[in-house]
């Protein structure tokens, strides 16, 4: 059990290094920090933490850096976590802009996660082997536009908007969508794009003048299902940290980037709820001891969910991370279930 004293070393270390990547001495804190008190008083309270195991001495340096048992010793009992008006406000734009497909809004928010943190973040979506297609509906938006919207059996949703006129009319785009409802309802994803194509294609001929339009459009649709569901962003970011300037460490972190199956290790446990937070060992990807990743679910449909994660050095900030990664989880998720309602209704 650390002093309270103890406690206000600790985090001024924690945090000083977090923001400039140099061992910590009593010097800084008591000028940058201000603590009341002595050079003495604190550099014996940092052998203290350091023989407990939460800080370590580099041989460069008579300064210390927090150890991993210390970032999870301040991830566990020191953390403050809130997200700025303003981030919220940028935020809350994106969530509410109707024309956006519901990946497009998962995809920028991974954008966005990874711009306000510098950092790599990561969307791992549902599993789309395991869906199949359940219902096309056609939703008039204006008297000049339509969006169609897909939905899997698992609540996986596309929207495609369509514009209205001379060339593409609302009884071509409704004859579409009555053909596909027709045949490809219950049809595995993964067979949906090979069926759209021998099937569907030489029908939309005979009947719709522009049917490449159309065809191209639903095409792109369904192949967002069936791509792979991991998504980067930021991926160059990590190249930017202090730690890894090493030739190694970069080679190893490429090639984990290279292989986007092992990510979905990332994925909480059912039983764990909110963000998870794991650091250095803790991380479930082989090769990569030396980064920490803080990760959070959200519910897809009431069978599925999807993951956003952010990785980064050990030193990277938690309180902000941890605070972004909780509040987009949890928007993404209600804009799911928003979607849910509505294709219920």
């Amino acid at each position: 059990m650390l002093s309270a004293r103890q406690l206000t070393i600790f985090k001024a270390i924690v945090e000083e290094f977090i923001e400039t990547a140099e061992p910590v001495g009593s010097k800084t804190l008591m000028q940058k920090y201000h603590l009341p008190y002595s050079s003495a008083t604190i550099r014996n309270d940092m052998a203290a933490l350091e023989e407990i195991g939460y800080l370590e001495k580099t041989h460069t340096s008579s300064g210390r850096v927090p150890s991993a048992d210390g970032y999870r010793y301040y991830v566990e009992h020191l953390l403050e976590t809130s997200v700025e008006d303003s981030i919220q406000n940028e935020m809350q734009l994106l969530f509410h802009d109707r024309r956006r497909s519901l990946n497009e809004i998962v995809h920028r928010s991974c954008e966005m996660l990874s711009e306000l943190t510098q950092l790599t973040s990561i969307v791992l979506g549902p599993d789309s082997p395991y869906e199949s297609l359940q219902q096309i509906t056609m939703v008039p938006l204006t008297s000049q536009s339509v969006t169609v919207i897909i939905v899997t059996d698992k609540g996986h949703v596309e929207n495609k908007t369509f514009t209205v006129n001379r060339e593409l009319s609302l009884e071509d785009i409704q004859s579409c969508v009555g053909v596909m409802n027709d045949m490809l309802i219950g049809t595995p994803i993964d067979e949906v794009v090979k069926k759209l194509e021998r099937e569907i294609k030489p029908i939309l001929a005979k009947r719709i003048k522009e049917h490449e339009i159309l065809f191209n459009a639903f095409f792109e649709a369904f192949m967002n299902f069936a791509r792979n569901n991991v998504y980067f962003s930021g991926k160059e970011n990590m190249l930017y940290q202090p730690e890894f300037n090493d030739v190694n460490k970069i080679r190893k972190l490429v090639s984990a980037f290279e292989n986007s199956q092992m990510w979905h290790a990332l994925t909480p446990l059912i039983e764990d709820e909110g963000v998870t937070v794991k650091i250095g060992s803790d991380v479930p990807i082989s090769n990569l001891n030396d980064v920490s990743v803080i990760s959070a679910s959200f519910k897809t449909s009431m069978t599925t969910k999807g993951t956003i994660s952010v990785i980064g050095p050990t030193r990277m900030p938690y309180e902000r991370v941890v605070s972004l990664v909780e509040y987009v989880s949890k928007n993404i998720e209600e804009i799911f279930e928003e979607q849910e309602k509505r294709n219920k209704r």
